[in-house]
């Protein structure tokens, strides 16, 4: 199998959060492939006029594409931070991943609170509506899902979580990391969730 990361909107493919998922994946055996979506991290393209949820999607069909053509027909994971969980989300039904997890994802842009310290690219972002979405209608299809979720995430409100899991089909499963933010700065939480994935996808192929 192999799981492909998509990590959040101003993030890149080195978030913490998402080399520690990885490590602990290939360590047990599943390869995971880390990718920086256009305009961020090593990708070429411009931040500002390219970041759309679309190119997003766009970007990890590409990632998809690529993995089989190096590694054959695998099963395909994935997992998403943030606005990389709602990229998942909304290219599940493309890519029939045998599974994915999902971290502090937004179900609506409208959902995102700002915070008033934030980068003036991520404020142009939404104001300019490149980013306005709602994926409301493509969650039904989705299963074998994981939702991760802090209490107290300052950015994606919690009530995010518990909307996909009440849409999303079975198996699925809510986690709530109790006052956990949005970045999930808390080492613990961090381990909790990382360890929560890995069986997740552990299981979910297993039954696939």
């Amino acid at each position: 199998m192999v799981i492909i990361g998509c990590h959040g909107l101003m993030a890149d493919k080195n978030s913490p959060k998402q080399i520690d998922l990885a490590g602990r994946c290939t360590a047990l055996g599943m390869a995971y492939f880390r990718f920086d979506h256009r305009g961020c991290g090593d990708s070429d393209g411009n931040f500002e006029t390219d970041t759309t949820l679309e190119g997003r999607m766009a970007d990890l069909m590409a990632a998809v594409e690529v993995m089989g053509k190096t590694l054959g027909s695998l099963p395909v994971g994935l997992f998403g931070s943030s606005l990389g969980g709602t990229v998942c989300l909304a290219a599940a039904e493309r890519i029939s991943p045998f599974s994915i997890v999902t971290l502090a994802a937004p179900m609506q842009s409208r959902s995102i609170q700002l915070p008033s310290d934030s980068p003036q690219s991520l404020k142009n972002e939404v104001r300019q509506n490149r980013l306005r979405f709602d994926i409301s209608s493509k969650i039904a299809s989705v299963h074998n899902i994981l939702i991760v979720h802090g209490s107290d995430d300052e950015t994606v409100d919690v009530q995010n979580a518990h909307n996909i899991y009440r849409v999303a089909q079975k198996p699925k499963k809510l986690l709530i990391l109790e006052g956990g933010d949005h970045r999930i700065t808390d080492p613990a939480h961090q381990r909790h969730y990382v360890q929560e994935a890995v069986q997740w996808f552990k299981d979910c192929v297993a039954t696939s």
